[in-house]
């Protein structure tokens, strides 16, 4: 089969995701949802945000929530209309867009809402869109690098400040080495190209991008976080929590078709890769990094304590490498109270 060329900007769009990084906004708008001029005239706005360039191309849960229609179903239901924007710069412009009113939901990752926490922003996680989301490395075909312990003294491609530096950190501490055992390059843009070319060893991503990586011949997959819950990565929906205060029927609305799409990709896992697939994404890759074999717990929308303290856990490194500046408590950041009144009228 022939392979697809590595697109470098898809894999730091994967990378931006789940981070705080990123320049001021440049926000891509899409409105969709259809119903009756009547009924137009009398719905809401909500601004939802997501760290990508299409602002229809959601992360996660809320991917799949999207592709099968239940999102703007949901939301139109509680007399709300879905203005989605993209911030191809990432959780920072989300943040800024937070902080301005310009914004009311986001899908992101966990360290750009410990960023907002850090920073005296008002806003709260109110779902999970997904609590192991995979990370993992790829390594060169030339690079002498077989197994995790390998890594010593080789060229790493991570981005300081972000889930790809954190990961890198975790797996090193796990086998036994640290961040001062390997030098990092600090150009995840570019980490494809440059253990392509032999000018790295390895390069850390998400799963979507290691497997692209893998699939279009820049080197081998060494190791993912898959199965391994403090070596993964998170998802949420994040509000700002005056508007979650007054539009709670928007953000139960959320959960109610986080949860449909939850319960649809368990009872049809591949008719979910299929919805899923794009001509950049095939099924295959939903196949690999939502193995039907593992269950999908991790795509409940009730975040767990269990998140929190690795959310905890997470805002000490980025104190101790100077990424944010004050401590958090993510207990603090966490309002289960909107999943709880959705989840009353869940299917038993």
């Amino acid at each position: 089969m022939k392979k697809k060329n590595w697109i470098p900007g898809i894999i730091l769009a994967a990378v931006l995701a789940l981070t705080g990084c990123g320049g001021a906004a440049q926000a891509n708008n899409a409105d969709t949802g259809s119903s009756s001029d009547t009924q137009k005239s009398e719905e809401k706005i909500i601004k939802i945000g997501s760290p990508t360039t299409d602002g229809t191309q959601l992360v996660e849960n809320a991917g799949l929530a999207y592709r099968l229609g239940y999102l703007d179903e949901e939301l139109e239901k509680a007399g709300y209309k879905a203005q989605y924007i993209g911030f191809a710069q990432g959780g920072t412009a989300i943040n800024e867009a937070f902080a301005s009113g310009q914004l009311d939901v986001a899908f992101v990752g966990d360290i750009p809402e410990i960023i907002a926490k850090s920073n005296g922003l008002e806003v709260e996680l109110f779902a999970n869109l997904n609590s192991e989301a995979e990370m993992g490395i790829v390594a060169g075909k030339n690079s002498g690098i077989k197994k995790p312990a390998d890594l010593k003294g080789k060229k790493v491609v991570a981005a300081y400040g972000t889930v790809t530096y954190v990961y890198l950190n975790n797996l090193l501490q796990a086998n036994g080495l640290s961040l001062d055992d390997v030098e990092v390059i600090n150009d995840i843009a570019n980490g494809g190209t440059l253990v392509a070319s032999g000018n790295a060893d390895a390069v850390v991503s998400t799963g979507t991008g290691v497997w692209q990586m893998s699939h279009s011949g820049v080197g081998d997959i060494l190791t993912t976080s898959q199965g391994d819950a403090d070596l993964s990565s998170q998802f949420f929906a994040m509000g700002r929590t005056n508007y979650l205060k007054e539009n709670k029927v928007a953000a139960e609305a959320i959960i109610q078709a986080l949860q449909r799409a939850k319960e649809y990709i368990t009872q049809n896992p591949e008719k979910a890769y299929e919805a899923l697939a794009t001509s950049d994404n095939p099924k295959e890759l939903y196949e690999n990094i939502y193995p039907k074999e593992s269950g999908f717990d991790n795509l409940d929308p009730q975040i767990k304590e269990e998140q929190a303290e690795r959310m905890n856990s997470l805002a000490k490194f980025l104190l101790e490498n100077g990424t944010i500046s004050k401590d958090i408590d993510a207990k603090s950041a966490i309002n289960n109270e909107y999943y709880e009144e959705a989840g009353k009228t869940f299917t038993k």
